[in-house]
């Protein structure tokens, strides 16, 4: 065969191949579902109460709308009263309940400032040089006659000098001060009475 009658022949061998292909049956769809038939585009209205749309109209049998069902409400109980004395009525006056007193809050924790053995030696030496000045003014002060400012005076340096002594044990720094205090006021108290 010479290649001329070869092509057809070939081209009728693979058409006769595919050919059983491209008769088989299609798979049946389902038919649509008609389509409903839908109202017209309604004209434009001339007036304005006509271009209003008018809602369709429901039979009473399909409305089925039911409120939902309340829940019961939870009431506490009442508060419990406690018994009355037996008493007189005049006598006692309505009881009132006093309302729990807040509870103050902790007090901070108080910084101290951290001395070497050296320097609590010389802070204790200038508190009893300052104490020890301050009664001995006292003691000078002992019998004159002092008005009412030199009184609260003599008043605030005897509580200054408490202040100090209890101040010592626990805190130098802040007895120190106080000693000096008590000191001072009681050199100016002095010059006031001379």
């Amino acid at each position: 065969m010479s290649g001329a009658q070869a092509c057809p022949l070939i081209a009728a061998m693979i058409l006769a191949l595919f050919a059983p292909a491209c008769h088989r049956s299609k798979p049946q769809l389902p038919p649509a579902p008609p389509t409903p038939l839908v109202n017209p585009a309604p004209r434009p209205a001339r007036n304005p109460e006509e271009a209003r749309p008018v809602p369709p109209e429901i039979p009473p049998q399909t409305l089925d709308i039911q409120p939902p069902p309340l829940e019961p409400m939870q009431v506490p109980p009442p508060p419990r009263r406690r018994p009355r004395p037996s008493a007189p009525a005049a006598e006692t006056a309505p009881s009132v309940e006093a309302a729990p007193v807040p509870q103050p809050p902790p007090p901070l924790p108080q910084l101290e400032q951290i001395l070497t053995p050296q320097q609590q030696k010389a802070y204790n030496e200038e508190i009893d040089r300052n104490i020890a000045r301050a009664r001995q003014t006292l003691a000078a002060l002992a019998g004159h006659r002092l008005n009412e400012e030199q009184r609260t005076y003599l008043e605030r340096i005897r509580a200054f000098l408490a202040q100090a002594e209890d101040a010592r044990k626990s805190d130098l720094f802040r007895a120190r001060n106080l000693a000096e205090r008590a000191s001072l006021l009681a050199d100016d108290l002095l010059r006031s009475v001379q």
